[in-house]
């Protein structure tokens, strides 16, 4: 073992370390064998130089990567946009909206027979063979049309006017023949023209608890002014001496006083413009006071053309003018209406096998014929508690649909459940929703967010 010239240490202070120094003089390294790098094997240059497993080498020096931090900028672009899209899908989600287009049943059947219908204000309750209750309502329609005088004539007229007669006296009807006095209070004789039947009173325990009354025209004994009374009361002469003659009086409508008595020369239209125009106001009338009629009828009732009566009169004439320039007619428009649910029902029940009692519509009903099975010409209509009467034709019943009830059934549910809700519906042939958005699977639980539309009944 060599030991280590001592000129080759150098000391230091002990509060310093101590470098070694080496000398790599040529002389100090003389017996030492000097390293070489060994020579590749010919296997391992085969292998390093395929190119398959030849490593790229870049020139470049490695400079690590150093993370950069997000700006405040960044981060409030990726905010707002997250933002954007949780209130899009909320808002998408609130506004989601579904659609039932809906078909309902429908069913044809035939009517042709009688019913029977009670006035609700008489307390009376329907029984199931009745049609259920009628409703009446009457309004009076004057319309004039002018014509020219072209001839002077000499009028004698007869005052007359409109009375209503009661029948305090029994339940029996009682008739009257043409030409029956009604005698006012001032001893004034006046005639009805045509027989007329006043109906019974109604009793209750033995008493009148409402007497018979008819409507009808009375025309003055004589013709002239004089008769010109106005509203008045009335007694039957014939009756004198028996217990009804206390019982059976009339009374003027306040509508129609006794009016219209003449004698004197006046210029006057031909008879033939009068008849003209006469028939010319009637036939206006007809469709104008059952226009009025529908207007006064409330929602959820239905009448029938023959369900409505118009009367004519003819307006007494001033003749008192010295000429006649126009011609008037008046209307009593009377209508007998029925709650519609109601005689529907009653209508699916004498036409359809087999009805279930669900409810139905009847779109076609003013197409029905409608007569009354009693004479009504000369009956007070206002008095009538009860009515006989036919209907006769084709109804095409349709299946009603509870538009909130379907809204509430459906809401909240699964679009999957959809078909067998509407399976369970009687009233409904066939139906198909739509939700939105499209991913919903659920129907809104809101209601009013589901629309219910109804197409017309298939043929």
């Amino acid at each position: 073992m060599m030991r280590k010239p001592m000129e080759d240490v150098v000391t230091h202070s002990a509060d310093k370390p101590r470098p070694i120094a080496i000398n790599h003089s040529p002389e100090q390294n003389e017996g030492a064998q000097q390293w070489r790098p060994s020579q590749p094997r010919q296997g391992n240059n085969r292998i390093e130089n395929n190119p398959f497993f030849k490593k790229e080498r870049s020139s470049a020096p490695f400079v690590p990567q150093i993370k950069q931090r997000s700006s405040p900028r960044t981060f409030l672009w990726s905010f707002a946009f997250l933002a954007f899209f949780v209130v899009a899908f909320f808002v998408i989600n609130h506004f989601s909206s579904a659609t039932i287009e809906v078909v309902p049943t429908s069913y044809t059947g035939h009517v042709d027979g009688d019913f029977i219908a009670l006035k609700q204000a008489s307390g009376d309750t329907p029984t199931t063979t009745e049609a259920s209750l009628f409703h009446f309502i009457s309004f009076v329609d004057t319309k004039s049309e002018t014509v020219t005088p072209t001839i002077d004539k000499k009028i004698e007229n007869k005052a007359s006017g409109q009375v209503i007669i009661y029948n305090a006296y029994s339940k029996n009807s009682q008739k009257l023949i043409s030409n029956t006095r009604f005698e006012s209070a001032d001893h004034k004789i006046f005639r009805i023209q045509q027989p007329v039947v006043v109906p019974g009173a109604t009793m209750v325990a033995g008493k009148v608890s409402q007497p018979g009354s008819v409507e009808v025209t009375v025309y003055a004994d004589a013709a002239g002014p004089d008769y010109n009374i106005g509203l008045g009361d009335f007694t039957i002469p014939g009756f004198k001496g028996d217990p009804r003659y206390s019982k059976f009086t009339a009374r003027s409508k306040s509508d129609s006083p006794i009016s219209g008595g003449f004698i004197g020369t006046v210029k006057v239209p031909s008879d033939a413009d009068i008849k003209a125009a006469e028939d010319d106001i009637k036939l206006s009338m007809k469709t104008t006071s059952v226009e009025k009629a529908r207007a006064l009828i409330p929602s959820g009732m239905s009448f029938f053309p023959g369900s409505t009566i118009i009367k004519f009169e003819d307006v007494p004439q001033n003749y008192s003018a010295g000429s006649i320039t126009s011609v008037a007619v008046k209307a009593t428009v009377s209508i007998f209406f029925f709650d519609t649910a109601s005689l529907t029902q009653k209508l699916a029940e004498s036409a359809l096998t087999g009805y279930k009692g669900n409810p139905l519509l009847l779109p076609n009903m003013a197409s029905l014929t409608f007569t009354f099975n009693d004479p009504i010409d000369n009956v007070v209509l206002s008095d009538l508690t009860q009515i006989h009467f036919h209907l006769a034709g084709n109804p095409l019943f349709v299946g009603a649909i509870d538009i909130p009830g379907m809204q509430t059934l459906l809401a909240g549910k699964e679009k999957g459940d959809f078909g067998q809700i509407i399976a369970g519906q009687i009233n409904i042939a066939k139906a198909d929703a739509t939700i939105r958005p499209m991913w919903k699977t659920r129907f809104p639980t809101d209601p009013s967010k589901i629309t219910i539309k109804i197409l017309p009944p298939e043929a």
